[in-house]
């Protein structure tokens, strides 16, 4: 991990903030979105002591992964199988016997990765992940979180890493939580929450929900930063939606931005 090394401290770096296509979307540019700067496909870099651990295999997420300095990787973990998060999947495979291939995924996802990519058969040590059930990685605890995401299709999760007392939650892509499901209720009272922005800057997108920015407001994170967000589709400028979260108490996340716990 970077920086100075304290017992129990997390460098969580976000590798994309931005929606399915990404900002500027294809056609257009920054101008076109009013964006203040681009935006790649939600990933996340997490380092601690003993692991370096990164969550969804964006398209874009050799630009983080090398503006952060980083060789290899302890373990990939996988929330869903959509292009916005597995799309970097080929290039990691490509250099997995190097820099780790422990591939961590549900049971669909593996389903739909043996279908779509039958070439890239035993290029991973695969791992399936059952709801609630902790995986031990170096000293990071990760818990996968069942989120409600293009159910029964895609069994998308969210996941919970721990270290000693630090903790962050991070749900890119999803509509709401389901606390009924095993280890569903693991969302709440994290140090950091990086979750999808859509319930808080458009619901009506979100039909299922009742209440503006009920999932992000019933995590009740210690700090919550907003991802999966996209100007040009929202028709607001970064400014704009940065005042609107803010004013709910959030934070708008930023390609590259490390927050440390």
């Amino acid at each position: 991990m970077s920086g100075d090394s304290d017992a129990d401290r997390m460098d969580c770096t976000l590798l994309g903030t931005g929606d399915i296509t990404g900002v500027p979307a294809p056609f257009r540019d920054l101008d076109d979105a009013g964006a203040s700067a681009r935006r790649r496909r939600c990933g996340l870099l997490v380092e601690t002591d003993a692991a370096t651990l990164l969550f969804d295999a964006p398209p874009d997420f050799r630009d983080g992964v090398r503006d952060r300095g980083v060789r290899s990787v302890d373990a990939t973990f996988l929330t869903h199988w959509h292009h916005d998060h597995v799309g970097g999947i080929d290039d990691i495979a490509m250099v997995a016997d190097r820099v780790g291939d422990r591939l961590y995924r549900t049971e669909t996802a593996s389903e739909r990765f043996s279908r779509e990519k039958p070439y890239l058969d035993d290029a991973f040590d695969e791992r399936t992940l059952e709801h609630g059930v902790p995986v031990q990685v170096g000293d990071a605890t990760v818990t996968p979180i069942p989120v409600a995401h293009d159910r029964p299709a895609f069994d998308t999760v969210a996941f919970r890493v721990e270290t000693g007392d630090a903790s962050v939650v991070y749900a890119p892509d999803f509509g709401t939580w389901c606390p009924d499901r095993p280890g569903g209720d693991r969302y709440r009272d994290a140090d950091l929450a990086i979750l999808e922005a859509t319930s808080v800057v458009s619901p009506d997108l979100l039909d299922e929900l009742d209440t503006t920015d009920a999932p992000v407001a019933d995590a009740a994170a210690h700090r919550t930063v907003l991802v999966h967000v996209n100007e040009h589709h929202l028709e607001r400028d970064t400014a704009t939606l940065a005042a609107d979260v803010a004013d709910r108490g959030y934070e708008l996340g930023a390609d590259f931005e490390t927050y440390t716990i």
